[in-house]
């Protein structure tokens, strides 16, 4: 390994220059300034070739990709922001017959503001449920915050056993965590979990029930005429209470429709 060269400052520079031009010798002036022969040799030098004492900007290593090599590790990005750095790289590589690193790859993308994070998960939607959840939103625009008293919204939950958390990174930028390219939807697992349901309002969380079995239409039924009564005790809902929840197929069914109204 090369030793480190080290740059001396501005003033010593100077120092040396000036006294070089009271005609002190090299080894002089390294004995007063305290610098090597040859390193006074070589800011005297430098003074004689350029005529003042500035260190010159240096040039750097060569940058190993072109611009339009980068737009091209940008553009396969943004296509597919789960695409490794490794594989980006071999094909970059493939094409230009160039070879780069994945560390170049990480570099060019990292300059353009994406870096490699781990995906949130959330809930797959169609673009109808992201219509309908717009629709619901603007229907309930004009709820002052005495109206947000009288909702109670309720929802299950399957709490995986022994499951994975499954990391998965993402190229993504600070204000993109939750971008539709940079999350990984998550679906109805067959793994061995959990269902729990419980409830919020403007009070906070209300009850919590562990399910003792699959929640069908019958099943969630006989839970909410036993949960929600406790729960309007507690909280000091009012009656009627509107009551909100999603389009799971047990509440979906006409009995529950009709149970709830």
């Amino acid at each position: 390994m090369a030793p480190v060269r080290r740059q001396h400052s501005h003033q010593i520079r100077c120092l040396c220059v000036s006294k070089w031009k009271k005609h002190y010798s090299y080894s002089r002036i390294s004995r007063e300034v305290e610098l090597a022969r040859t390193r006074v040799r070589d800011i005297i030098a430098h003074f004689k070739s350029t005529g003042h004492c500035v260190i010159s900007p240096r040039q750097g290593r060569p940058r190993l990709t072109t611009a339009r090599e980068d737009r091209r590790i940008l553009r396969a990005t943004e296509q597919n922001r789960f695409i490794s750095a490794a594989v980006l790289a071999a094909a970059v590589s493939k094409d230009t017959g160039c070879p780069i690193t994945p560390q170049v790859v990480r570099n060019r993308l990292n300059e353009s503001g994406l870096n490699g994070r781990s995906a949130r998960k959330k809930p797959y939607l169609s673009k109808k449920h992201r219509q309908q959840r717009l629709a619901y939103a603007k229907r309930l625009a004009h709820f002052e915050e005495e109206d947000w008293e009288t909702v109670i919204f309720t929802d299950e939950a399957s709490v995986e056993l022994h499951g994975t958390t499954g990391r998965v990174s993402v190229w993504r930028r600070t204000h993109e965590a939750f971008h539709e390219k940079c999350v990984v939807p998550t679906f109805k697992s067959s793994r061995k979990s959990l269902m729990v349901w419980s409830s919020i309002s403007a009070d906070g969380v209300d009850t919590m029930h562990f399910c003792e079995k699959n929640v069908d239409g019958e099943y969630y039924r006989g839970l909410l005429q036993k949960e929600i009564p406790i729960t309007r005790q507690l909280l000091g809902l009012p009656t009627p209470t509107n009551f909100v929840q999603d389009n799971a197929p047990a509440h979906r069914a006409k009995a529950t429709k009709t149970f709830v109204k």
